[in-house]
């Protein structure tokens, strides 16, 4: 059991989560865009990222087919999209620590006044470890489809609240 733990612990680390967060934020803000991605989106990318089956399933969507895309493949599957709140609840101590990693190391800037986050780098991950790279991709992904839509609908459509 505690090996169990140990790996779980050394794949859901805060620096990976950082890394997961920028990539995020570099999907929803690129540098055309005027906007920031809103804080409380910085607490959904871990729990769909660090499912086996959510992950899974962004990595096989296609960028350009959204967010609503994503949610359809879960119709006949509801659970998995039930179950990113309580994963979303029982993440929320390692995405703070994550966010924070990511701020201090200097991946992104928090702008407290509008509750944004902004990366401050847009070079692509380096691809050396595939598993990694695909992580990243997916995060990155993730957040070009949540750029596309409200953040009200965000919430609908993975059924989480903020």
């Amino acid at each position: 059991m505690t090996t169990i733990l140990n790996e779980v612990q050394a794949m859901q680390n805060p620096a990976l989560g950082a890394a997961l967060l920028w990539r995020f934020a570099c999907g929803f803000s690129p540098e055309s865009s005027p906007n920031g991605t809103p804080l409380p989106l910085a607490f959904v990318v871990l729990p769909i990222i660090f499912h086996a089956k959510s992950l899974e399933e962004v990595a096989r969507t296609q960028v350009a087919s959204g967010l609503r895309k994503f949610e359809e493949k879960f119709t006949d599957r509801g659970d998995v999209l039930l179950s990113i709140q309580p994963r979303m609840l029982a993440m929320r101590a390692l995405s703070l620590r994550s966010l924070r990693v990511a701020i201090r190391v200097g991946l992104i800037t928090l702008v407290p006044k509008e509750a944004v986050l902004w990366p401050r780098s847009r070079v692509s991950a380096p691809a050396e470890a595939k598993a990694l790279s695909d992580l990243l991709k997916s995060a990155e992904k993730l957040g070009t489809w949540c750029r596309d839509v409200s953040l009200f609908e965000v919430a609908g459509l993975l059924k989480v609240e903020f």
